[in-house]
């Protein structure tokens, strides 16, 4: 890879997507929301097949990531607004609908267990005018189960599907069934259930905004995070060196 990324980002801020994704279900013009971060960025240079769904100019991309901004600013490229963690935009999204009343339907797919009906229950409560109209849990079988979630997702005729299946496999399966899936809009949201279920806590506000939100997840599930935040973020460094370094 010889640049950052083949693509234009999405550099507005999370009220710019809110409006977006809401004018967009209006518009009635269906579109996937994808969120990057450094994490993310490596799976980027690396497989083909999730460059090329994330290149893809009919989806839209966003930064969820502050390292993806400090790499902006190392690289003279443009600097997205703000970052918008996906685990910010769901409450503000559900917000949002709420204030307007709109007839917005929504499905959350993804967690294990009853991971996500928590969400579900904790969502429908706080914002009432909210249509929550169907969850399901993430661990089912892609290759054999795949055409009976989609067909429960569409019985529900969901405006917007939520995908949290970790990443690039959300990614994947989302381009693999975009076509069958009728929702307007599918935002792909990693492990938020978990967060919104209590299982993981976010960090402090403050190490979210100077970006060490990784040393937070990292301090809680060392052995499993290890991988990715140690060994990730040195590559990550390393290439965005690189980058800056290389003509």
């Amino acid at each position: 890879m010889k640049k950052f990324i083949d693509r234009e980002m999405f550099l507005g801020t999370q009220n710019d997507l809110l409006t977006l994704i809401l004018d967009n279900i209006t518009s009635r013009k269906k579109t996937s929301y994808y969120a990057l971060n450094p994490d993310c960025m490596l799976k980027y240079w690396k497989d083909e097949e999730y460059r090329k769904i994330i290149n893809n100019n009919e989806n839209i991309v966003y930064v969820d990531g502050m390292g993806i901004i400090f790499s902006q600013k190392i690289l003279n490229l443009p600097v997205a607004k703000e970052r918008i963690a996906t685990t910010d935009l769901f409450p503000a999204l559900m917000e949002e609908i709420d204030k307007r009343q709109e007839e917005i339907r929504i499905f959350l797919l993804g967690g294990k267990g009853d991971t996500v009906k928590k969400v579900a229950k904790t969502f429908s409560e706080r914002y009432p005018g909210v249509q929550i109209v169907g969850f399901h849990h993430g661990y089912f079988d892609k290759n054999l189960e795949s055409k009976k979630i989609i067909e429960l997702v569409n019985q529900t005729k969901a405006d917007i599907l939520f995908v949290g299946f970790g990443n690039p496999v959300q990614e994947k399966w989302v381009n693999a069934h975009q076509k069958e899936i009728e929702s307007l809009s599918i935002i792909t949201c990693g492990g938020l259930f978990d967060y919104y279920s209590n299982n993981v806590k976010r960090a402090p506000l403050l190490m979210q905004k100077v970006g060490f939100e990784w040393l937070y997840r990292l301090s809680q599930e060392p052995f499993r995070l290890s991988r990715r935040y140690i060994f990730g973020n040195f590559s990550y460094l390393l290439k965005i060196a690189s980058f800056k370094f290389t003509k």
